[in-house]
């Protein structure tokens, strides 16, 4: 059993090693032609970076790209990867057309009256994956009706091939060639060609392994998928969601707290006194003082703001007329530092 349970940590389910190998048996690309690899639910990156590996192999000069929610392994996949964009698709921002190819192994779930498989497959390959770019598509056997479709809709050459025996019974996993065709007015020979995936790729779904070839048959000789080189550069690639740990390294990058200290010691030098805070300062202090004119609003690629507003805070006290325990809401001020930048705006507080 490849895929344990214990390993699919927050719908996390790493491709093992043994049916990636294979999957990449049937992917081939020209020698000298660079390509870019998308994997949009990359992990810590093992499986794009040996899909990199196999493109090098083989003569290409691949890049790859990928996005990871969960930070640990995001953080893993830094490591590993070219690119990582460190939150969920939804938030990372993407050239258009600019992806040779796809690996897409996502979350195996229902959601909101969804297959999440379905919902990946529809949002991800409408705009990124290239005209002729080739996708890998990975997902349970009995998911394919829920995926038919938008398969049938936008790809040619569909293949469907299952795990191997060593691993299909866990998941009952399915791997799915296609071509991304061009978007534009179909054909009547293509519209029929639609309509017969379409029915076949249902079928299929509710038909045990013994209908599919397994990744293992050794057909790559005459089944090959070859990786177009990326008709646009990728010139965008990142995560729009913003961290607090983000903004506070881009400060201290920017010589954010050492200019703190310098205004400090231009006002010990004004004022004839030795000002030392007894602890650190914190965001509240900062904010006064940027409220307050002491310290610069532009730091870098930032503008900070010193904001205070009251918030609420509710409390269990004793009541002296009564002598009853009372819940009491109280007004407070309450300092924060709103960045501005382009990755949008975000307090810290």
């Amino acid at each position: 059993m490849a895929r344990l349970e214990s390993e699919a940590k927050g719908g996390f389910y790493p491709t093992p090693t043994e049916e990636m190998e294979l999957i990449l048996k049937r992917l081939s690309c020209q020698t000298g032609m660079p390509i870019t690899l998308l994997d949009p639910c990359c992990g810590k990156g093992a499986a794009l970076k040996q899909w990199q590996e196999d493109m090098k192999a083989k003569g290409a000069i691949p890049e790859s790209y990928g996005i990871e929610i969960e930070k640990s392994r995001a953080a893993l996949a830094e490591k590993t990867i070219d690119h990582v964009a460190k939150c969920g698709y939804e938030e990372a921002k993407m050239s258009h057309d600019a992806f040779s190819a796809m690996y897409l192994n996502p979350p195996f779930m229902q959601m909101n009256g969804e297959r999440m498989e379905n919902t990946f497959l529809r949002d991800l390959t409408s705009d990124y994956l290239q005209a002729g770019g080739i996708l890998i598509f990975n997902l349970p056997q009995y998911v394919l009706k829920d995926c038919a479709k938008i398969l049938a809709s936008r790809f040619t050459d569909i293949r469907v091939y299952r795990f191997t025996d060593a691993n299909y019974d866990v998941y009952k996993q399915v791997i799915v060639y296609g071509v991304r065709r061009r978007k534009g007015l179909r054909s009547e020979k293509e519209r029929r060609y639609q309509a017969d995936i379409e029915k076949e790729l249902y079928n299929l779904a509710f038909l045990g392994k013994e209908a599919l070839s397994s990744l293992g048959v050794q057909d790559w000789n005459m089944i090959q998928y070859s990786i177009p080189q990326n008709e646009k550069p990728v010139a965008l690639f990142q995560s729009m969601k913003v961290e607090e740990e983000d903004i506070l390294k881009s400060l201290q990058t920017s010589d954010f707290f050492k200019k703190v200290e310098e205004k400090i010691k231009d006002l010990n030098i004004t004022t004839g006194k030795q000002i030392k805070p007894a602890m650190p300062l914190k965001i509240a202090h900062i904010a006064t003082a940027i409220a307050s004119g002491t310290l610069p609003e532009e730091m870098g690629d930032h503008l900070l703001i010193g904001v205070s507003k009251r918030v609420q805070e509710q409390k269990m006290q004793i009541n002296p007329k009564s002598g009853k325990e009372e819940e009491v809401t109280t007004m407070k001020p309450k300092s924060i530092v709103r960045v501005f930048s382009e990755k949008g705006i975000f307090n810290l507080k």
